[in-house]
């Protein structure tokens, strides 16, 4: 009995020196996402089925962890309505979220019916977000236009700047006189 105890003991032994002297296989990669280069990218936002975005960018990495694509070297950026152009976008970089809204560092945004300029956010600031439900929100606004100037804090409004909110405005109006041209090309006052 005490021999087939010792042959065990042997045996498990020499299992364990096997089991712990064999190469641990390494764990599988984790998915990296897609990169894409030269990139055409439409996005048509289930929250908004009337609009779609288009952009031109140099690269588009694409994370399956998170479901979230950063646009970088924007080229250009524009918001269609019902087919037609409704703005224009600017920024360094996009990153389109898992619910198709924008979230960006600072943007540029030129909006042709109003003909507004709107300057959201500057470097340093928390990110600006598109939704496409409701439409901008941002850390710090700058807009103009052919007859006001206006700057704020905390700046939330819908897409055609219809119901702007921001704190701490500076307002500058111009009336009278004849109204200067729009400078956005196919912007209308």
């Amino acid at each position: 009995m005490v021999r087939a105890a010792i042959v065990a003991l042997v045996t498990i032994a020499l299992l364990s020196v096997f089991l712990v002297t064999r190469p641990i296989p390494s764990p599988a990669t984790p998915n990296r996402g897609v990169r894409l280069e030269q990139v055409q990218l439409t996005l048509y936002p289930e929250q908004d089925p009337k609009a779609r975005w288009e952009f031109s960018a140099a690269q588009v990495d694409q994370d399956p962890s998170t479901r979230e694509a950063k646009v970088t070297g924007l080229q250009s950026g524009e918001r269609y309505v019902e087919g037609r152009l409704d703005m224009r976008l600017f920024a360094p970089e996009v990153v389109i979220d898992r619910v198709d809204n924008l979230r960006l560092p600072y943007a540029k945004v030129e909006i042709l019916k109003g003909c507004y300029t709107v300057n959201l956010g500057k470097p340093g600031e928390m990110p600006v977000t598109i939704d496409q439900r409701e439409g901008f929100r941002a850390p710090s606004v700058y807009i103009t236009a052919p007859s006001l100037e206006v700057q704020g804090k905390d700046f939330k409004s819908d897409f055609g700047i219809e119901n702007p909110s921001w704190r701490d405005p500076i307002e500058k109006f111009i009336s009278g006189g004849e109204q200067p041209p729009c400078p956005i090309e196919g912007g209308s006052s």
